[in-house]
């Protein structure tokens, strides 16, 4: 497994030799990822380029971090993973995949590797960031929730109402 990223790549020499990218990528070099959650851990990406036709390039593979969100609930931060499964074309301007798979432009272009794989973990990251269900309250919820005399519930009040009040 090599550890450094390169910084391009051009998908079509790439996919005709059936590249295979493993390595890391510093949380530094996903701007619009740190800009939208505190801390960004390296990402692990492993990438799979191959030819999938006649000027088509397939990429998949997933890349993969940690990230220090705000709970939208809680409005604790807490840290979450991101995951993105990658399947993309590379094709010609008009293409359409035959599998219903995004297909990109720039085939014969320099692709910049950071930027491709932030746009797919944007794309995977959750639209708002929460815990797990039950594992936080809104701010006030518990201190609301204890202030309250516990109830006591008679599983057979509304069967009294029914018969009627018989002393």
């Amino acid at each position: 497994m090599q550890d450094a990223l390169p910084d391009t790549v051009i998908p079509r020499r790439a996919g005709s030799q059936a590249l295979r990218l493993s390595g890391r990528l510093p949380g530094a070099a996903l701007p619009r990822l740190s800009a939208a959650f505190r801390q960004v851990e390296a990402l692990r990406v492993d990438l799979v380029f191959s030819e999938a036709g006649t000027d088509r390039v397939l990429v998949t593979g997933q890349a993969q971090t940690r990230v220090r969100a705000r709970c939208q609930r809680c409005l604790e931060e807490f840290e979450m993973g991101i995951n993105a499964d990658i399947e993309v074309e590379f094709g010609l301007p008009d293409a359409v995949s035959a599998h219903a798979r995004e297909v990109l432009t720039g085939l014969d272009d320099k692709l910049l590797l950071s930027e491709f794989l932030e746009d797919e973990l944007l794309l995977g990251a959750p639209m708002t960031t929460l815990h797990e269900a039950g594992d936080c309250y809104p701010p006030g919820a518990i201190e609301e929730a204890e202030e309250l005399p516990p109830a006591r519930r008679n599983p057979f009040g509304d069967l009294t109402k029914l018969l009627g009040n018989k002393d």
